[in-house]
């Protein structure tokens, strides 16, 4: 069930009333599509009158000419009925069968006062039967085909659910309604309306409005995007014309009345059903006046408009990102209508990529390679950043892929605030070939680590001969001599001795690494 409007939107109950807000110049009276619930729009052999349009109209109407509807009565008929010949019949049948019904309805033979009006039908008919090219727009389109104006492609395009209208691009939205949809209540019908003229009323904003955008691409570096910086692009914009001011006419000359439209600026259509519309004249654009050949100016052809080589200073803020686009306000074309604003150019950046930095946001990434001995003692190294190298303090103990982050040396977004900051990467560089000293030391270092000596042997025990007991007395005698000739810490030759050192010990290894690498 279609929503319920309010009834003041309506000029009858019976009927379903649609006005125009904008009549034509050429009709006295504006009338619309009169969707009929219960009433015909015709009675008894009398016309209904149609109330004009009054105050209380549709909001969402545009501002539009008038979308006028007749009477089927007013549709020309079948001519093939008319002259009571089929439609495979022969021209030469035809021309018979129109000579005999002239002679028998001619208004000077015939004293029957519906002769006259029956002649012109047959006249009518025979017109169009006659000329091969109308008889076969006739057979494909009907009796639309014999209206002023009539566009074969863009009818055979609504017909077939295109979305095209055969009404011009200004009513596109009315191909749905009359060509997809033969039945259905008033109601739902008068909804189809309603979004007919508000998505031309969309269209003809869009078109009309403004002038075309120019869409164009421009590369730079890493660093221009990071920092800002400027191009100057070449574009071909169309503009208005000098010599005419955009009248399209030679100094001296004046516009001539429309030949397709006779200088109203509509042009009215017939569909199958007998309803007439009238549309905006394509070929005037509803001005009612077109610039004859003869009066064209030379340098845009009666246009208005040429087109012109042009150079526009392009600023790339800094921070701008791949794939942006950037809006150049009216350094697009110029508009058809004076009043409009022209269109806008539009930049694609295209930002090279980098060696040094990678991107994430306003981050910055870079990956600082590192020697072995630094990650292991510790030490200082050179990174770049955007403005220029610093010095890193690198501890000791890194390790492979640790991060440091560096805050503030990013990128300022082009919409945001704050700064990006740069992580930098540490990646261990090993080398790849070693000295016989430095294969050696790490040797060394390797044998502590593991807890091996450096010769990899130990000294067995050393086992005394058999002795006497005259021997141990002797060499008892003698260790209880030289304990009591000798205190804690003295030698025998009267100095200190030094703590003994065990030969096993880390200490003792490193020592005799030493001892052989300087060669004592």
């Amino acid at each position: 069930m279609p929503p319920r409007l309010p009834s003041q939107r309506f000029l009858s109950l019976n009927s379903l009333h649609a006005t125009c807000l904008s009549p034509p110049v050429a009709h006295t009276r504006s009338l619309v599509t009169c969707l009929t619930t219960r009433q015909s729009c015709h009675g008894k052999g009398r016309r209904r009158t149609f109330a004009e349009p009054g105050p209380s109209v549709h909001p969402y109407l545009p501002r539009q000419r008038a979308f006028h509807a007749s009477s089927p009565r007013s549709a020309p008929k079948d001519p093939y009925q008319v002259l009571g010949v089929k439609k495979d019949a022969s021209a030469a049948d035809i021309k018979k069968t129109y000579f005999a019904l002239a002679r028998k309805y001619h208004p000077d033979t015939n004293p029957d006062k519906n002769a006259q009006e029956k002649f012109v039908e047959i006249q009518e008919a025979y017109d169009i039967l006659k000329d091969e090219k109308k008889r076969a727009e006739y057979d494909k389109y009907g009796a639309a085909s014999q209206q002023p104006g009539f566009d074969a492609n863009a009818y055979e395009n609504a017909r077939s659910g295109f979305g095209a209208s055969p009404f011009g691009s200004s009513y596109r939205g009315f191909s749905g309604t009359f060509s997809g949809r033969r039945g259905g209540s008033p109601g739902h019908i008068f909804e189809e309306l309603l979004g007919a003229f508000q998505g031309a009323a969309r269209q003809n904003e869009q078109t009309f409005s403004r002038g075309g955008d120019i869409e164009t691409t421009v590369g730079v570096s890493f660093m221009e995007a990071c920092k800002g910086t400027s191009r100057t692009v070449n574009i071909t914009p169309i503009v208005q014309c000098d010599s005419c001011s955009g009248t399209g006419l030679k100094k001296g000359a004046s516009r001539s009345t429309c030949g397709y439209c006779g200088g109203s600026g509509v042009r009215t259509y017939v569909l199958d059903s007998g309803f007439h519309m009238q549309t905006t004249c394509n070929a005037c654009q509803g001005a009612g006046s077109v610039v004859p050949p003869d009066s064209q100016c030379g340098p845009c052809s009666g246009i208005g408009h040429v087109r012109v080589r042009k150079s526009v200073k392009v600023d790339i803020p800094a921070g701008v990102e791949d794939g942006m686009t950037l809006r150049v306000p009216s350094q697009g074309d110029a508009p058809l209508d004076s009043s409009s604003r022209p269109g806008d150019l539009l930049v694609r950046i295209n930002v090279a990529s980098s060696k040094v930095f990678r991107r994430q946001g306003a981050n910055l990434y870079h990956e600082a390679r590192i020697p072995v001995h630094t990650a292991l003692l510790g030490g200082r190294v050179r990174v770049p950043t955007l403005d220029g190298e610093v010095d890193v303090r690198v501890p000791s103990g890194t390790q492979p892929g640790e991060q440091m982050v560096l805050k503030g040396h990013g990128i300022t977004p082009t919409f945001g605030r704050g700064t990006g900051d740069l992580l930098v990467t540490f990646n261990v560089q090993l080398p790849r070939a070693l000295t016989p000293r430095q294969r050696e030391i790490l040797q060394q270092y390797s044998d502590d680590v593991e807890g091996r000596s450096a010769n990899n042997s130990r000294q067995e025990p050393r086992q005394d001969p058999p002795r006497s007991p005259d021997d141990d007395e002797a060499t008892s005698s003698s260790t209880s001599g030289s304990r009591a000739s000798t205190g804690p810490g003295t030698s025998t030759n009267g100095t200190e001795s030094s703590p003994s050192v065990r030969p096993n010990g880390w200490v003792s290894r490193t020592l005799e690494g030493i001892r052989r690498l300087i060669g004592f």
